[in-house]
């Protein structure tokens, strides 16, 4: 190398990197850890690599001109549902994906969404087409309903990417969630209030993970300030294929302890209290028709706040890396039984 100029591509192979990532690190790239850019700078001054002005300048001008038709319109959405449609045909989700559509185009940008396959298994082609057409905003779509699933291995070069949780499997990368420990709190406090001191709390299996266990640790810490007997008045999981079995486990959890109240995750809960001859206040984590009462998740709040999370990442994505994910969590409201018509 001493007889021909240095070359980026010189650089790359001698650390075994892209060349794409050594020409980002070498611009002080947000994108690419601190310490890999020292580790390629520091390779360029052994090798006696001397930028070449004219490409420089070409380089950046060519990359102003893609960011500035292309980059800001479109963000991508992106799930690893069992099914392309399945995301988007799910009753809560379906509409989950309409308000995002209408949040993103008030700021004029255009959501597109992209089916990860199986497990993540067309995630290098989907992020490839994205990064050919120049879309660099991604939203990470909640999970599945189903059994907990590992964390996609999402790429921290090239892209700006905002998750909806949960946050436990995506530590490396911003996240906007609902609050569900702050949410049974309000709905403790709130049932406590009205005089009941035997309060339960219902929920599916598969939403332990989802909510990062955050319901059954306020549950219990609720009940421990409330001076309730550790180890009593247990949560009840739900989520077998049988719903008679979950029911009939739900009676038989109900009536051992006797409850007077109870928040639930599970909507079946409503239909099994008419079993009983004397059914607990009920209070649901998640309100989704007239009549009943518990949290709003203010579904609203997290899609406005992802956006523009997601739209301030993309304005910085030339500045200093990010080291420090965000975690915004988005607290609900109580609904009354009388509010709820108007809260839906």
């Amino acid at each position: 190398m001493e007889n021909s100029r240095v070359t980026l591509k010189d650089i790359a192979a001698a650390l075994d990197l892209s060349i794409a990532t050594v020409s980002m690190a070498m611009r002080n790239h947000r994108e690419i850890a601190v310490k890999t850019r020292e580790r390629v700078q520091a390779k360029a001054a052994e090798l006696g690599y001397r930028p070449d002005a004219a490409m420089r300048a070409l380089a950046d001008y060519r990359t102003q001109q893609r960011s500035a038709g292309r980059r800001w319109d479109k963000i991508a959405l992106l799930h690893d549902w069992p099914t392309e449609d399945a995301f988007h045909e799910h009753e809560f989700y379906g509409d989950w994906c309409n308000r995002l559509a209408v949040f993103a185009a008030d700021r004029g940008i255009k959501i597109e969404e992209h089916w990860l396959g199986v497990k993540g298994a067309n995630m290098r082609a989907v992020f490839r087409r994205l990064r050919h057409r120049g879309i660099t905003g991604v939203m990470v779509a909640p999970p599945a309903l189903t059994s907990e699933p590992s964390s996609l291995p999402l790429p921290r070069v090239g892209f700006q990417i905002v998750t909806f949780g949960p946050e436990h499997i995506y530590p490396k990368h911003h996240t906007v969630q609902f609050d569900y420990y702050e949410n049974l709190r309000l709905a403790w406090s709130r049932l406590w209030a009205k005089g009941h001191r035997r309060i339960g709390l219902v929920y599916q299996e598969l939403q332990g993970w989802r909510t990062g266990q955050a319901w059954r640790a306020a549950f219990h810490i609720e009940k421990l300030d409330a001076g309730c007997t550790p180890g009593k008045m247990m949560p009840l999981l739900v989520g077998s294929s049988d719903e008679l079995k979950d029911k009939a486990a739900y009676l038989d959890w109900f009536c051992r302890d006797h409850y007077d109240a109870v928040i639930s995750s599970v909507s079946e809960v409503e239909d099994w209290n008419r079993e009983l001859p004397h059914p607990p206040d009920l209070a649901f984590l998640r309100v989704c028709r007239p009549g009943q009462q518990g949290i709003d998740l203010n579904v609203d709040q997290l899609l406005s706040s992802a956006i523009q999370l997601l739209y301030m990442e993309m304005q910085h994505s030339l500045i200093e890396q990010q080291n420090m994910p965000f975690r915004l969590h988005i607290p609900g409201q109580w609904v009354d039984k009388s509010r709820t018509d108007e809260s839906l």
